[in-house]
């Protein structure tokens, strides 16, 4: 092989070596980003698939520009102090609104109906509905945007209420109002938090009529590292819904809540399962 073959090869043959340690390194703090506390090389490589030789020379790397720690002699471990003030920089700036944007899209595409995100609202006890994707079939209601909304009522509410602190459920509760659509009384503790506990069971909340009197709501939520951060909602006319679809539905809407999740750094929903 001539000396301006070999020179022609070097650039290339650095951009492959240069990428693969690059997505390696990307793999690895994706890894210990995932992982409950700190973890062992040796469970690192086993992970990744890569030699713990060159698991460990990575986390010497990033060892030293502070974007892991080690704990127990070397032995395990964990985020550093720059991979926290990295990420905590991150989701400051992130705009969670934007981010749902492209899962209720999808959503909506799938299965032809309105789709949108509920943004939970702490310091009003409420929620609000801040993204919106339609399908071809038009609503025969109408659905305000932007507009603080209750955590009592309705499947968006519920699947949020559902996954609040115990104090934080007992302020919604006292402050709860009728029913928007029927001016029916807030349901007795008794029978709410058996509601709440299938929803945290099932992954979403069903609800019909309670804030529009047409509609049916199927709701899951979407956590971020602080807890719940709102919900994603599918809502049509009950009657062009078959009622026997609703769980299939459901289950659908809580696997891309939990993507959704996973993408705004809440916890992984299998992990905790």
């Amino acid at each position: 092989m001539s000396t301006t073959n070999k020179r022609a090869q070097r650039p290339e043959q650095a951009t492959a070596g240069t990428s693969g340690t690059v997505a390696r390194v990307a793999r690895l703090l994706a890894a210990i980003a995932d992982a409950d506390g700190p973890v062992g090389v040796g469970d690192l490589a086993e992970r990744l698939g890569l030699a713990p030789s060159t698991v460990h020379r990575l986390l010497q790397l990033l060892r030293a520009e502070g974007l892991v720690s080690a704990e127990s002699g070397d032995h395990r471990y964990a985020a550093g102090a720059e991979f926290y003030r990295i990420s905590a920089r991150v989701v400051a700036s992130a705009d969670v609104t934007s981010m749902a944007r492209p899962y209720v899209e999808a959503l909506a595409r799938r299965f032809d109906e309105t789709v949108l995100f509920g943004l939970y609202l702490p310091t009003r006890h409420a929620m609000a509905f801040t993204a919106r994707a339609d399908g071809t079939q038009a609503l025969q209601y109408r659905i305000q945007m932007n507009t603080p909304g209750s955590l009592i009522w309705g499947a968006s509410g519920r699947a949020i209420l559902a996954h609040l602190p115990e104090s934080r459920i007992e302020e919604v509760i006292g402050a709860a109002e009728p029913a928007p659509a029927t001016g029916a009384l807030p349901p007795g503790r008794a029978e709410l938090e058996a509601e709440l506990a299938r929803i945290r069971e099932t992954g979403f909340a069903l609800t019909e009529g309670e804030k529009l009197p047409e509609a049916r709501g199927i709701a899951a939520p979407v956590f971020g590292p602080s807890g719940v951060l709102g919900c994603l909602l599918l809502t049509s006319p009950k009657n062009r819904l078959p009622h026997g679809d609703v769980h299939v539905i459901g289950s659908t809407i809580a696997d891309a809540a939990a993507e959704f999740s996973h993408a705004v750094g809440g916890p992984d929903r299998k992990a905790t399962e």
